[in-house]
């Protein structure tokens, strides 16, 4: 069973991932026809806030959903919409096969620098505009072990840190980003307009959303 302390914690990650949900509707309007491209789909829904744009998303008719993990198991849950299963790396998409990309809280696990900067050119590349989101590298309570400080130290006291909280595993393959590291993925995929938001706690933005098109 899990603990009330998990159980706060899935409430305001659903919380929190539905003010960006709205974000994305208010930014990117996708109407009911338009293509949409959800990247980043778990295979597994064991919290709440698992797949939150699948189970709330407007029009599934018009959603693909990709992601590195088997996703049959969801196949009947939403019948709807289409899964694509890849191998991380290049999308196996033409240019320009969607209306739009939605990604939330996925860049900062698909590995170093090199596999972000694909990442991003990637959604650019397959669709017209789209939506990103990322923790902030310098916001006080790291959200994956929810301790205080801990993403401030060198990466390998970081992870040393991490064994204490039971979180090392979870944690080696994050990669953190600060504001100006996403802004140089951003423009590095040379988007026509691109715009970076915080979304603040406390006066700090806890998270960076990234709108942006052709």
């Amino acid at each position: 069973m899990a603990s009330l302390f998990d159980r706060l914690s899935d409430r305001w990650h659903v919380s929190a991932r539905r003010r960006k949900m709205r974000d994305f509707l208010r930014l990117c309007e996708p109407s009911r026809s338009d293509s949409v491209l959800d990247v980043g789909v778990l295979g597994a829904e064991s919290y709440h806030a698992a797949n939150l744009f699948l189970k709330e998303y407007p029009h599934p008719c018009s959603l693909t959903a990709l992601g590195i993990e088997d996703c049959g198991g969801l196949l009947q849950k939403y019948p709807a919409v289409r899964f694509v299963k890849y191998a991380g790396s290049e999308f196996p998409f033409e240019d320009n096969s969607f209306d739009v990309c939605h990604s939330n809280a996925v860049i900062e696990h698909v590995g170093g620098w090199g596999q972000q900067r694909l990442f991003v050119s990637e959604m650019v590349r397959v669709a017209r505009r789209g939506f990103f989101t990322t923790p902030n590298r310098w916001f006080p309570v790291e959200l994956h072990t929810k301790a205080p400080f801990l993403r401030y130290l060198p990466r390998a006291a970081y992870l040393k840190s991490c064994r204490v909280f039971g979180s090392e595993e979870a944690v080696r393959g994050i990669h953190l980003l600060t504001y100006g590291q996403v802004r140089t993925l951003v423009e590095s995929a040379s988007p026509s307009y691109y715009r970076i938001m915080g979304n603040r706690v406390i006066g700090m933005a806890v998270t960076f959303s990234v709108y942006w098109r052709k």
